[in-house]
This record gives structure tokens, sequence and C-alpha cells, in this order.
């Protein structure tokens, strides 16, 4: 092996997602990293192994207990090797049990740019912590940089307060359907003071919002991975694929084809069926 691949983080990773598609995930992270797939828990290293995985990936969709049961397996068998746990089903009770449970860190899928480049940012400090020589000086490494937005607030956001319970709602669940009565409720409010308190501090309605959210991780899908496109508009909440195109082509002002061929070579994208064109 050489020395560039030796310095690479190395992950063991555990595809628990109910389809196996873990592929697109791990896709975003082997340039930089050396991944393993693991088959059961007879993958884990041994007590003595002398050259153990940097970390264990452990890949949901959505969580069940006989999931989340053998995390706690793989945590007891291999205490000293830290665990990232992902998944697409997402909820505050989720992450604080994950933590609870000694996982070292938790991502909510899909990644976002931002959020890989941090990620893949902690586990190169990882790899130094862990491979310095003992007695060395071992700090622990710092895996993010900003506060949350709950305690960055100034005086002026303070008074906005009421909408957090909603905008929180929104961030976890706009895949899937969202009312906005459901959601004013949540806020202790009429629809139409939610409404347009919404407005005025979001800067768009909250449908709009919804919106702009999906398109977000849809954007995100289509450029990291090779996920169909019909499958991305399923995952980011919409239930009919030709409304999907239609509205992000309103959206971006492009196609969820043409957006994706951006990433390719002019030469080697398709060619549009009404110009003749490379898109």
């Amino acid at each position: 092996m050489s020395a560039k691949a030796a310095s690479k983080p190395r992950l063991l990773w555990f595809d628990l997602t109910s389809v196996q598609n873990a592929e697109q995930c791990i896709e975003q992270l082997a340039p930089p990293c050396e991944v393993s797939l693991a088959y059961g828990l007879g993958s884990l290293p041994a007590a003595d192994e002398k050259n153990p995985p940097d970390m264990i990936c452990v890949q949901f969709d959505r969580p069940d207990s006989s999931g989340l049961n053998l995390l706690l397996e793989i945590k007891r068998r291999a205490p000293a090797i830290p665990i990232t746990m992902l998944t697409v089903q997402h909820s505050e009770e989720l992450a604080v049990w994950a933590f609870r449970s000694g996982v070292w860190e938790y991502l909510t899928l899909p990644l976002s740019s931002a959020e890989r480049q941090r990620y893949l940012k902690s586990l190169r400090d990882l790899l130094d912590l862990r491979r310095r020589p003992p007695g060395s000086q071992r700090l622990r490494p710092v895996r993010t940089e900003q506060l949350p937005e709950c305690v960055r607030l100034n005086r002026g956001q303070h008074a906005h307060q009421p909408l957090y319970a909603a905008l929180a709602h929104i961030d976890n669940h706009f895949r899937e359907r969202i009312e906005e009565k459901e959601m004013a409720d949540l806020c202790a409010m009429t629809v139409v003071r939610f409404s347009r308190m919404f407005k005025q501090n979001c800067g768009i309605g909250f449908q709009e919002y919804v919106m702009r959210k999906r398109m977000q991780a849809a954007e995100e899908l289509l450029l990291n991975s090779e996920i169909p496109v019909s499958s991305v508009a399923y995952m980011v909440g919409f239930k009919d694929p030709s409304y999907f195109a239609r509205a992000f082509r309103q959206h971006f002002g492009r196609s969820p084809s043409a957006c994706r061929n951006d990433l390719l070579p002019e030469s080697t994208r398709p060619l549009d069926q009404e110009s003749g064109l490379a898109f």
C-alpha cells in the first residue's frame, strides 16, 4: 500500500438500509477515504488487530429497533473505534439517543456539500489524533466551528422565536406532506398570524419555503449521486416525477437531467431531443 493510500481514513461501512443502497453515499466519501463494506459482525476487527479501521459507519434509511440494537452491539464489540451514524429519517430524539449511546458523529442524509467537507475535515483530524505515537500531545478534534443558530441570535431575532418550532419541523420533515395549519397550531398561532409572521421573517411564504427545501435536497442528490431522477423526486417528497421535473425547471431554470449533466464534459453530455444540442 502506498504512503498516500495509507494516509487515507479507513472506514468500515455497515449498510443497514432497507434496499441496500449505500453505494451512493459511499461514493461521496470514497475518493478521500478507503471504504470497506462490512458483512455482519464478523467483519469487525479482532481486539488485537494491528491495523483496525479509523471509523465504523452505520447507515440507515429508517432506523428500526433491530438496526439500532446492532449498532449498540457493534459499539460493545469494538469500543475503541468511533462510530458515525448516517440516517435519512431524522428526529431530535434519535440524535439524542445516538450521542447518549456513544456515537462519535451523527449525519442526516442526503449530505450537503458543506456537511461533507466538514465531516471529511473531522475525519482527517481524527486520523491524525489516532495515529500519533503514544505519549504525544493528544487534542480532541473539533467537529464544528460554528455555534448553533439558536445561540447566535441577536436581540431582534429573539422576538421571532415562536416560529422556531415550525422551522425545525420543516427542516426535519420537508419530504413529507406538511399543512400550514399544522405548523400554525404547533406555534400556537392562527393561520393568518402564522402566515404573516412567516413571510416577514423568512422573506417568502410557507409553501415556497417548503418547496425551496425540497429543491435544495433534490439538487444535492442530483449532483452527488447517480440516483434516477424519478427516485430523487420520491425521496424529496413528490408523488409525481413529472410534476417534480416541472417544479425543478421553474425553480432552477433547467431540468433535473440538465442539472446533473452540467457535471459531465461537454463531449459526453446527451443531446437535447428538441434542439440537438448538448445540455
